[in-house]
């Protein structure tokens, strides 16, 4: 979880850095973790990151990666998380 919270913070800066600051940050991130485990992961990142608005698309493994190969010309998703291998 920390990774996570360390690369979105990551995202965070660079957006920061492009001038971008002023404006609430929105993210897409397609996962696979279950959802009960999603809540909270996504309640402490809300806590940590109150500026930064997720758009939490969750489906499984097969479903998401066949959303991403669909989405590759034109990549809807800023993160991709907790897919099976």
């Amino acid at each position: 979880m920390k990774n996570f919270i360390s690369y979105i913070g990551v995202l965070l800066l660079t957006t920061i850095t492009f001038g971008f600051a002023d404006a609430k940050t929105s993210l897409t991130v397609y996962t696979a973790i279950e959802a009960e485990d999603l809540k909270r992961y996504a309640d402490t990142f809300n806590e940590d990151h109150p500026d930064i608005e997720i758009n939490w698309v969750r489906d499984s493994t097969g479903i998401v990666t066949a959303k991403l190969l669909a989405e590759k010309n034109n990549p809807v998703a800023d993160v991709v998380w907790g897919l099976a291998g």
